[in-house]
């Protein structure tokens, strides 16, 4: 374990409460904490945890509070009077305010907003309960956890597929944060938490309900999507899962999850056959279920499969001079998935806007895009994405151009030169980057992943 430093910084000072209690829990595997609602309240704690929420910034949830009002009214004071009503325990949370986004599949995805004062008490239980609960999760799991993200994941896929394993159980569990049983979460958080205040805290989170066009519904299941603690509670409900996973003897396979999405890899289509029967039972018995549609099994040479944002398929890459037989790729190969270059090509359209106001916005519209196409490049470079970066430059370039082009008041014939005149010219003028041109050293590190400061990794 790499030495901590001792600071009066808050979040020095918060990394060396978090040290000792993910030694302690790791020291002790079956210890419960009974201590834990008192360190809500302390200053360095909220002040870390009100860091976290102005990091992330995020809209008001139903009182209307923004973080820039917070900011001018006073931060000291907003978390002063937010300790005293901890401490207190006259804290009570706030129904959140429930939005719909539209998911890549067309349906909606309900997101739940907390009020400020709630997402600031909440990020101060993750730094408290997080040490504890990361002492026990599995290797397997890699979704919302610090130090480890999506990348790791992926590669963790791929080094299955080049040991054999080419049958895949796709799956994806319905409704996951909707269905996610409360009985169930406070049975798993009494494994480890012995502490009945902050119990009951986190059971007025999850019954504080939300309000959907102004009428207020309880809420009998789920945990809010959009709330600070919701990760973090996502992944104590299935390490039951995961743990009984490594324990099981009916098949032999390997499992990635990203949160409430996973990966069964199988060597043989019996085994994945197997692997499905036992996935959907043990979830039964978390009160959870398969997507009947969306869960499948697969072959990763034959259909190849969706994961994190990617498709993974194993490839023919070259036929041999003599036989004309090719050889096949060493494990799966990944690209942008179809969704993935749908959803792309829709939030370019959204922050490109009319054609008529294109050349008033063109600073801003070139800011947004500059950052959303580095954002993407980030994530999808890791990956044999050359082809489909190609094909997304011209749709960007070219859509750039022909609305840049349309806003002309000029005839048709005249407009189709104005578009391959400014076809050529982006780069040059508007500082409009290609996908297949970046570099790491262009843009600097990518922060995707959470920082770990409190254990060795």
């Amino acid at each position: 374990m790499e030495s901590v430093p001792v600071t009066n910084q808050p979040q020095d000072r918060t990394t060396v409460l978090q040290t000792k209690l993910h030694e302690a829990a790791t020291a002790d595997k079956a210890r419960r904490f009974h201590a834990l609602y008192d360190k809500l309240y302390l200053p360095y704690i909220l002040q870390s945890a009100w860091e976290l929420v102005r990091r992330n910034r995020g809209a008001a949830g139903v009182d209307g509070q923004t973080i820039r009002d917070i900011e001018e009214g006073g931060v000291e004071g907003f978390l002063t009077e937010t300790a005293q009503v901890v401490r207190e325990k006259t804290y009570r949370p706030t129904a959140v305010r429930r939005v719909h986004i539209p998911k890549a599949d067309g349906r909606l995805r309900p997101l739940g907003i907390p009020t400020i004062r709630d997402r600031v008490v909440q990020a101060a239980a993750k730094l408290v309960l997080e040490p504890i609960f990361e002492a026990d999760f599995e290797g397997c799991s890699f979704g919302f956890r610090p130090g480890i993200g999506q990348h790791d994941a992926l590669a963790r896929v791929k080094e299955h597929s080049q040991k054999g394993y080419r049958f895949v159980v796709d799956a994806d569990i319905e409704q996951f944060f909707d269905n996610l049983d409360h009985q169930e979460l406070m049975k798993a958080l009494r494994r480890r938490i012995g502490d009945g205040e902050m119990l009951r805290l986190v059971y007025r989170w999850l019954k504080a309900g939300y309000l959907l066009e102004g009428e207020y519904h309880d809420t009998d299941l789920g945990s809010p999507q959009g709330g600070v603690l919701s990760p973090l509670l996502a992944n104590v409900y299935l390490h039951a899962f995961d743990k009984a996973f490594k324990q099981q003897k009916a098949f032999v396979g390997k499992l990635t999850r990203y949160a409430d999405d996973f990966v069964i890899q199988c060597g043989t289509q019996d085994r994945a056959q197997r692997a499905l029967a036992w996935a959907s039972a043990q979830l039964g018995l978390l009160k959870l279920r398969l997507h009947q549609t969306k869960t499948r099994i697969v072959n990763d040479r034959e259909v190849g499969f969706d994961f994190l944002g990617f498709h993974h398929r194993r490839v023919i890459l070259a036929k041999h001079s003599r036989s004309g037989a090719g050889r096949e790729s060493y494990g799966i190969l990944r690209w942008p998935s179809t969704s993935a270059r749908a959803k792309f090509r829709s939030e370019v359209r959204k922050r490109l806007g009319p054609p008529a106001l294109l050349h008033d916005r063109w600073k801003e519209v070139m800011r947004c895009l500059r950052a959303y196409l580095t954002g993407w490049w980030h994530y999808f470079r890791h990956g044999q994405s050359t082809k489909v970066f190609s094909t997304l430059d011209f749709f960007v370039h070219a859509r750039v151009a022909r609305n840049l082009a349309r806003g002309q008041p000029t005839g048709k014939r005249r407009r189709k030169r104005t578009w391959n005149y400014y076809s050529q010219r982006l780069t040059q003028w508007g500082g409009l980057p290609r996908l297949l041109s970046l570099r790491p050293s262009d843009i600097g590190p990518y922060n995707g992943r959470a920082k770990v400061l409190w254990r060795a990794v």
